[in-house]
């Protein structure tokens, strides 16, 4: 396989492109040009990408990507022939955020917009639109899911379920939503170029959502009992006709059930499941009694978990997008399991990513990343096996200047192993220097060796920083993460302080200067870390984190699966007050850091409120940040340079190096 920037695309690169994507450096002399460990300035940081998602046209002659530019996103086509280029949409990220864009077929886009709104009450919540939009020229937008005149002012929170794009059917799209009835799934088909709905598949009292095989027609259920806790598939038996229980679970009392999607034949349903302790890929037959499974992917040390890869060429499903901390495309088909070889022959040291492929399966893009190659995107042709850089996700973080994390499994005190993902930074000197704990948000998620923009910012900056993999994260099967299940701030908490022993008894960290950091449940971690061990930490970041946790399980009367949310949380009241920070404000001894989003829908801005008003009244050192318009994604750019900059100024003053 050949590796180079053709002619025809560096003429493209140098104008339309080039203008759109960045200066093009070649791989080579991107290595050459990268300075020597030097502090990178913040906006290397806070910036978002360059480019993302970039997808092939189901011909093959389109690019379709977003690009950032000073805190706006656009949506891009590029025809690959021509370098005409083409941008049907932007937003600031302020009014609206882009969630995916995807080519419809190879004349029309959809896309998925999220903002946020607020209750009467004051709650926070967010809400999803679907819209289609011509990839080539100017034109209407269309909103796909309109209100029901008869639904009685009632506007689904969320209307980008696409349940089939219809492959033989370009102009339509299957879509599940409560549009007439409130948290009640109908089935309609859309038309992308008219906005035209047509109902095919009618509500059912508990249904949470539907599934529906490539051809477009509705097989599964998925009902919810939220008093039970109790999620069921019912299947249209193509035998019967009747609908029918295929599986069934108790949502944290048993190991999850999920759909993955359909073959090409309409009764291969391929699910996740739980295989000897660690969740597995299987595909079930429809067509027989008791839909019996068989196992297609499994990893013992691993869930398997991601999204099925589909050729339109060969009419079956051939692999999966499998995400193991990192995203990288597995296949089981022949012909594609040798097309990954080559792939990963011609470049050894990053996972390669197929993330999209012209319907004939010629074409392609490459994306390729590793913990010291934060994303780059490549246009292959499999007919001239020639592969040719497009564009590098972050231009300045080069592999000179990150750091490539490192595997570490270490023991808690009750001899539970877990992992963790060790930062050195360039300059260390094999001795104990100052070291930041990052637990991931959450809690029910996890790190892996991939690259992610705060331990990169912190190791740039000289710090060591490990991500440990607490109990209660995923990825290791179903009891490992049900340990989160009303733990916490208790051993889950007692992780992160073994997290510390650890990198003190490997003589990595200097025990009198570590720090702890997080957002989300993060947030909350390092708050509680602060209180629960004030000796341990020097100082503590927390961006929108949890501090009462009795207040935020309160809120859970306003979900549609309180009980399951409750039950995540725990219900013991008294334990709950144990275990919030805010309670136990008295014990705080470090400097904390706090930093909210006012517009925040997931954590409300309450919870950092409260917290900072707990440390003034008991006289502690403490900063707080409240970004006016601020989510809990940190969407907006200015919001971004804002908690880059804090935190920075912050590990400068409380965890000098």
């Amino acid at each position: 396989m050949q590796l180079h920037t053709s002619i025809r695309l560096r003429a493209l690169l140098a104008s339309g492109l080039a203008f759109m994507l960045g200066t093009f450096i070649p791989l080579a002399s991107a290595t050459e040009a990268a300075a020597k460990h030097t502090p990178l300035p913040l906006d290397a940081f806070y910036k978002d990408a360059l480019i993302e998602d970039i997808e092939l046209s189901p011909d093959g002659t389109h690019l379709l990507a977003l690009k950032n530019i000073d805190g706006n996103t656009v949506i891009m086509v590029i025809e690959l022939a021509t370098d005409k280029t083409f941008y049907p949409v932007k937003t600031d990220n302020k009014q609206f955020k882009f969630n995916w864009v995807t080519w419809a077929n190879n004349d029309r886009l959809l896309m998925s917009l999220r903002f946020d709104s607020r209750m009467t009450n004051g709650v926070k919540y967010m809400q999803t639109r679907l819209l289609a939009t011509d990839a080539k020229q100017p034109s209407k937008m269309i909103t796909l899911v309109k209100p029901d005149d008869d639904a009685d002012g009632w506007i689904s929170q969320y209307q980008d379920n696409i349940i089939s794009m219809t492959p033989d059917d370009p102009d339509h799209v299957l879509i599940s939503v409560d549009r007439e009835v409130p948290q009640h799934q109908t089935v309609y088909q859309a038309n992308v170029n008219t906005g035209k709905l047509k109902r095919v598949k009618k509500h059912s009292a508990t249904v949470r959502s539907w599934y529906a095989d490539r051809a477009g027609n509705v097989r599964v259920g998925e009902h919810y009992d939220d008093k039970k806790r109790k999620v069921t598939y019912k299947v249209l038996d193509p035998n019967s006709n009747e609908w029918v229980v295929g599986w069934e679970y108790i949502v944290f009392d048993e190991p999850d059930i999920n759909i993955a999607g359909f073959g090409h034949n309409p009764n291969e349903l391929f699910i996740f499941a739980d295989h000897e302790g660690r969740q597995a890929l299987f595909k079930a037959d429809l067509s027989k009694p008791g839909f019996p499974k068989e196992l297609i992917l499994s990893d013992p040390n691993y869930d398997v978990s991601g999204r099925l890869i589909y050729s339109a060429a060969h009419k079956e499903v051939v692999g999966i997008y499998y995400n193991d901390g990192s995203s990288k495309s597995i296949f089981w088909n022949k012909e594609f399991k040798a097309f990954q070889g080559g792939l990963d022959k011609a470049m050894p040291d990053t996972t390669n990513y197929i993330a999209s492929m012209s319907a004939d399966a010629r074409k392609y893009i490459l994306y390729t990343s590793n913990s010291t190659n934060p994303g780059t995107y490549f246009y292959g042709d499999r007919d001239t096996k020639t592969l040719t850089h497009l564009a590098s996700a972050y231009p300045q973080l080069t592999e000179d200047v990150l750091i490539a994390k490192e595997s570490r499994h270490f023991k808690a005190r009750d001899g539970l192993e877990l992992e963790g993902f060790l930062s050195l930074p360039k300059n260390f000197a094999n001795k104990p220097t100052a070291a930041i704990i990052l637990p991931h948000g959450g809690p029910m998620s996890e790190d892996g060796k991939s690259f992610d923009m705060f331990s990169t910012f912190m190791a740039n900056r000289g710090y060591v920083v490990f991500q440990p993999n607490f109990r209660g994260s995923s990825g290791y099967g179903h009891d490992f993460m049900m340990q989160a299940v009303g733990g916490y701030g208790l051993e889950m908490q007692d992780d992160l302080e073994d997290s510390v022993k650890y990198l003190v008894d490997q003589k990595i960290a200097d025990p009198k200067r570590v720090c702890i950091v997080g957002a989300s449940y993060g947030g909350y971690a390092a708050l509680m870390g602060v209180a629960k061990t004030p000796d341990l930490f020097q100082c503590a970041v927390s961006f929108a984190g949890m501090s009462d946790l009795i207040k935020m399980s309160n809120n859970f009367r306003y979900f549609t699966n309180k009980n399951t949310a409750r039950k995540q949380f725990g219900e013991d009241r008294g334990q709950l007050k144990e275990t919030s920070p805010v309670r136990l404000v008295e014990r705080i001894k470090a400097p904390v850091l706090l930093i909210h989003g006012k517009d925040d829908s997931i954590v409300p801005v309450d919870q950092s409120r409260v917290m900072a008003s707990a440390l003034k009244g008991e006289g502690k050192v403490y900063e707080y940040i409240e970004l006016e318009d601020g989510t809990h994604y940190l969407d907006y750019l200015p919001d971004r340079k804002q908690t880059f900059e804090a935190i920075d100024k912050f590990l400068n003053k409380y965890l000098p190096l």
